[in-house]
């Protein structure tokens, strides 16, 4: 736990929002998970085809939210960088709000990693329904 308390107290307050999207994606994964490969592929329960295409609705929000509010971190850690460099080159300042633009991107484009990988995955899973129904 220490080592993603670190993270949070890097990447400053815009961590929590990228924190709580990872949490809700999680929570999406598992009920994908277990709609998709549970229920509907090693119990054979036929399901509703807007249930099993449910994710075509809810991930694209992580594929597009969480990168820009990676982004706005960005911005936030380089203007703070500059805002305490105060016209005298330090090099403590400036590579602190970089640390802070670093650490948001990354988590902001990994959650939209993963957010697209579950996409293509159900998208696979469920085959030729979803093709069928949003066509």
């Amino acid at each position: 736990m220490p080592i993603i308390q670190r993270f949070m107290e890097m990447g400053g307050p815009l961590m929590w929002p990228l924190v709580v999207f990872s949490v809700l994606l999680g929570a999406i994964m598992f009920e994908r998970v277990w709609v998709l490969g549970v229920k509907h592929l090693l119990f054979g329960l036929k399901l509703p085809e807007k249930r099993l295409i449910a994710h075509r609705r809810v991930l694209p929000f992580f594929t597009d939210v969480p990168p820009s509010v990676g982004l706005l971190g960005t911005v936030v850690g380089v203007v703070q960088s500059f805002q305490l460099v105060n016209g005298q080159l330090n090099g403590d300042a400036v590579g602190a709000g970089l640390g802070i633009a670093c650490i948001t991107t990354v988590f902001g484009l990994s959650i939209a990693i993963v957010a697209s990988m579950c996409s293509y995955l159900s998208d696979w899973l469920v085959g030729e329904t979803a093709k069928a129904v949003t066509k």
